[in-house]
């Protein structure tokens, strides 16, 4: 049985918004995956000319991303060849298998990228993109990929917009819980991420929380494991609870 699914990510430098915030994006990936898979993200590949690469380089160095320069081919062409980088190592793992990438993410607003887009679905992988709002209906991105996420919806916020926004309750309460802010808003978006009114077993929420809060612990907290945190959905209407054959099972009901 498949236990793991093997991603790689392919990140067009200069055809996305500074704002993108790639922590939040590599989180609502995985939180996307099936929910008994565990997310495997083994290539992270940033290809760029060095300005777009200066944007970026804080968060490519904390995420780990293997980042590579292309400058522009010459002073009068604005050029260069950061499209045809990704594509060739993306076709190139293909061959290699090491590992077998299960699911390709490509984030640019390029549409050079729909030819090997294109032919990793012939080759039976799934392919994710992630591109502006106004690209997003565009047929020739939808009839080579089959998921499309929005980069607007992972891009930060204006600060002062975060300040004047109040904690929400639900997660004011977690906090309350020992639970840090973060932890309290990967918590809830753990919670979104499954489908209202369908029936999961426990383990998927241990599974996602493995794929999305790294050195995770209930060590310290009001609510000290797993089990109590359910019964803390539960009280808080949340979520309802019940055996499926002998195993502990719950639906999302808000």
């Amino acid at each position: 049985m498949k236990e793991r699914m093997f991603i790689a990510i392919y990140l067009d430098l200069e055809n996305v918004s500074e704002k993108l915030d790639l922590s939040i994006l590599l989180d609502s990936i995985s939180l996307k995956i099936e929910e008994d898979l565990s997310s495997i993200f083994a290539i992270k590949l940033a290809c760029g000319n060095e300005n777009s690469i200066s944007k970026f380089r804080n968060q490519l160095r904390d995420l780990n991303f293997e980042i590579r320069e292309a400058p522009h081919v010459s002073d009068k062409n604005l050029k260069n060849r950061a499209d045809l980088i990704l594509t060739v190592e993306a076709f190139e793992t293909l061959y290699k298998k090491e590992p077998n990438i299960d699911l390709y993410v490509f984030i640019t607003s390029d549409t050079d990228f729909t030819v090997i887009m294109d032919k990793l679905r012939k080759y039976g992988k799934k392919v994710w993109l992630v591109t502006r709002n106004v690209d997003k209906n565009r047929k020739l991105f939808n009839s080579c990929s089959d998921h499309v996420l929005v980069i607007e919806e992972y891009e930060n916020k204006d600060e002062d917009k975060q300040i004047k926004t109040k904690i929400p309750t639900f997660e004011r309460k977690l906090t309350e819980k020992g639970f840090t802010k973060a932890e309290s808003k990967a918590l809830i978006n753990i919670l979104e991420s499954f489908e209202k009114d369908k029936w999961y077993h426990h383990s998927s929420f241990g599974t996602k929380i493995r794929n999305t809060i790294k050195d995770f612990s209930y060590k310290g907290k009001l609510i000290n494991s797993q089990t109590k945190l359910f019964e803390f959905f539960l009280e808080e209407k949340y979520i309802e609870s019940k055996k499926i054959d002998t195993t502990n099972s719950f639906k999302v009901i808000k």
